[in-house]
């Protein structure tokens, strides 16, 4: 894509924003800046929206796929995450099967288009701003802390996400899609168009929050703090009633798996939710005073 073409499209997902002057700062001793996922970290209570989307792909493809096979390679870019799940060695088989042949990349460019008018359907009811993230952004801009947003999710599917942030009051200064830098995560590129977008260095007085694996991945290239959520998130996957009518000891189970593997992957911190992000931002803060680096 060609740099007209990228401020162009960056122009249209964020609601025709002006483009930034940057004014570079170096603060060394505490966080700038926060980087939010959306889906299962600031809208959409278990990241619903996209699990719904693509196990209904499958099945109009005539290949049935769990929740848990569609969720694998959530945060990834929604093309990368198809034909990853399409290579899931439980999946490839019931695709032989209905195809009679390997899934190939032609397959996913010929079922892409039916994915992104299936996602954009799905998000109209899964875009909800989840409770207290409002006034988290509020304690942002308390604090002088700017904060910004990735996903896996491309610009022509974000409308619905954007119409349902500016209306409950998540206003990032930027929202960055895959398809507007150059790549999706793992790869450090849109936290890298995120801090040249707002002007700040160096990045690790940044924290990225997220509820997927790859998310950490992001952070870790990016050099950034990563902070898993996970009551809310893909790792558990669950609606925020069906979370809640758990039996205790099954909800601590969940939490506890989920916040086991999070960490073995290298996640600094591990939340229930990214209201809990101001005391993770304390200590990160006192971490940095002390020279401590991610």
């Amino acid at each position: 894509m060609k740099l007209k073409q990228i401020n162009q499209a960056f122009k249209y997902v964020n609601n025709h924003k002006p483009s930034r002057v940057a004014i570079h700062f170096m603060n060394t001793n505490s966080v700038q800046a926060v980087i939010f996922d959306l889906s299962g970290t600031v809208i959409d209570f278990g990241s619903r929206g996209p699990v719904v989307a693509f196990v209904e792909l499958f099945r109009r493809q005539g290949v049935m796929v769990t929740e848990a096979e569609a969720r694998g390679p959530m945060g990834s870019r929604k093309w990368d995450h198809i034909w990853s799940a399409l290579n899931n060695p439980e999946v490839t088989p019931r695709w032989i099967a209905a195809h009679g042949h390997a899934p190939t990349k032609e397959d996913v460019d010929r079922i892409y288009p039916e994915f992104t008018a299936l996602q954009l359907e799905v998000l109209a009811n899964h875009c909800e701003v989840l409770p207290g993230i409002p006034e988290l952004c509020l304690e942002l801009k308390r604090r002088n802390i700017r904060y910004a947003t990735t996903t896996g999710f491309e610009s022509n599917m974000m409308p619905p996400v954007l119409a349902s942030a500016q209306q409950s009051g998540f206003d990032p200064e930027i929202f960055l899609t895959p398809d507007l830098v150059g790549g999706g995560r793992p790869a450090p590129w849109m936290i890298y168009h995120a801090a040249k977008y707002m002007g700040l260095y160096p990045l690790h007085t940044f924290v990225k929050v997220g509820d997927t694996p790859i998310d950490i991945a992001e952070a870790k290239a990016a050099g950034c703090w990563a902070v898993s959520v996970v009551d809310t998130g893909n790792e558990i996957g669950l609606s925020q009633q069906a979370f809640a009518e758990l039996p205790d000891s099954d909800r601590e189970q969940l939490i506890t798996k989920a916040t086991n593997h999070f960490f073995s992957l290298g996640a600094h911190y591990v939340i229930a939710a990214a209201t809990q992000l101001p005391r993770v931002i304390d200590d990160i803060n006192r971490r940095l005073a002390s020279g401590e680096r991610p």
